[in-house]
């Protein structure tokens, strides 16, 4: 570690959780940095969080580079890391990161949980009682980080849930890591149950985790509903080509490890096994069948796709009359009229940004990005780039709207709330279970 310096070295140096702000930083110093902060294990005792500033609003946008969010995230990931959205600073999220949007600050920032030497962290957990904290590792991460996906997925009442859940995880791959996420509580809950029926106490934070998500039966129900949602999108065919590619492979994956026990069974003479793995694999093979016949569909437009086209087409005449004036002074009607080009600009990045699905990957993310800004806007004259292509989603100073409300316990709603107006320094009033009672039964989003 002697070759590294500047903010790598600071990040290496970092005795707890610190903030570096990315701004200025080229794409290749970007990946410099993360590579060599984070090629080797920190040797700490606990877990800290190391916050990286790559985006921010409308006044200091221009000093980040447009992607520094995926440089940052695309070094990690071939660090190993993986992204976890509900990762927490706890020893247990050591080598993962999540993106996050403080709307507060308008900051765009990526949150790593560096990896930590084996024997730092076995000296952090040897001799810790139960009682000094939640030290048991549970499959999600207590205490629930409020505002994230996993936060509103678990606390929304079933109807809630049901009516909305659609809107935000509607391919197939974000509606199976929403199921994966209520597997994870409902685990957690298992494991409380089972901690509760040896006469143990729950502390503090797992009793509100407890409670707060309404016990096993509610998030079986709600895993039951996603089960029933993914399985039609199988039968109606509404699958990428990446989406079928992956079920395809794990159902020949089946076929072949079927066919291994098919083949141990009939040399041990065990008919009755034999016969119900056949059928097995007649099931296995009818669903590949089923697959291979289903046609790729292109993936899911943005949500917001129709407002973004109109207010390109809006910037049209705009982009025309600031290239028609270079080279001489404006008039006071131009300067009035090309003032409302950044503003428009600002509302495209933020309808991309309220576009992104709560589990939806970079990689697909962008790509859905890059469709959408590839389409011609009629009577455009200019590049693609001019049009809102390459700006950083949601960095803009005025709010689009229309986001899903899903109201949850402890003020959300009113946060949630505030995503549809401009921010203000107004401070919000924690609602009493009367109003979080009215604000439920208000939500008519459903997408």
């Amino acid at each position: 570690m002697s070759q590294v310096s500047g903010m790598a070295a600071s990040i290496r140096a970092a005795a707890e959780s610190e903030t570096f702000d990315l701004a200025g930083h080229s794409p290749a110093s970007i990946e410099n940095i993360v590579t060599s902060a984070f090629s080797t294990p920190f040797s700490l005792p606990e877990m800290i969080r190391i916050t990286f500033v790559v985006g921010a609003g409308k006044l200091s946008r221009q000093k980040y580079d447009d992607k520094a969010m995926q440089h940052v995230t695309s070094a990690l990931k071939k660090l190993s890391y993986v992204e976890d959205r509900g990762a927490s600073c706890v020893n247990e999220c050591g080598g993962s990161y999540k993106t996050q949007h403080d709307t507060g600050k308008n900051l765009f920032t990526v949150v790593v949980f560096p990896k930590l030497e084996e024997e730092s962290t076995t000296n952090a957990t040897n001799g810790r009682d139960c009682d000094d904290g939640v030290s048991e590792q549970y499959p999600i991460a207590i205490p629930l980080i409020e505002d994230t996906a996993e936060h509103k997925v678990l606390l929304a009442s079933e109807a809630l849930f049901e009516k909305n859940v659609l809107s935000v995880c509607p391919s197939w791959s974000e509606k199976k890591c929403c199921t994966e996420v209520l597997k994870a509580a409902l685990d957690t809950v298992n494991k409380m149950d089972s901690k509760l029926m040896k006469g143990t106490l729950l502390l503090d934070d797992e009793q509100e985790f407890y409670d707060a998500v309404g016990g096993s039966t509610a998030i079986e129900r709600k895993m039951e509903f996603m089960r029933k949602q993914m399985q039609k999108q199988v039968e109606s065919g509404s699958m990428t080509s990446d989406e079928l590619a992956k079920l395809i492979q794990q159902v020949s994956d089946r076929i072949d490890l079927l066919d291994d026990d098919i083949q141990t069974a009939t040399q041990e003479s065990k008919e009755k096994k034999v016969a119900s793995l056949n059928m097995q694999k007649d099931k296995a093979t009818a669903r590949k069948i089923m697959l291979e016949g289903k046609s790729p569909q292109a993936p899911h437009p943005l949500k917001h796709d129709s407002e973004i086209m109109k207010l390109r087409k809006q910037l049209q005449p705009l982009l025309k009359l600031e290239q028609s004036v270079k080279g001489r002074l404006l008039t006071m009607k131009e300067t009035k009229e090309l003032a409302a080009k950044d503003e428009i600009l600002d509302e495209i990045a933020e309808l991309e940004e309220k576009s992104r699905g709560w589990f939806e990957e970079d990689d697909v993310f962008q790509m859905r990005l890059d469709i959408s800004r590839s389409k011609k806007v009629p009577g455009a004259g200019v590049s693609k780039k001019s049009s809102g292509a390459g700006k950083k989603p949601g960095t803009g100073s005025r709010s689009a709207g229309g986001a899903t409300n899903w109201v949850t316990p402890g003020g959300m709603a009113a946060r949630q709330a505030a995503l549809g107006k401009k921010t203000t320094n107004k401070p919000k009033s924690k609602p009493n279970s009367g109003a979080f009672a009215a604000m439920m039964d208000s939500d008519s989003d459903s997408d």
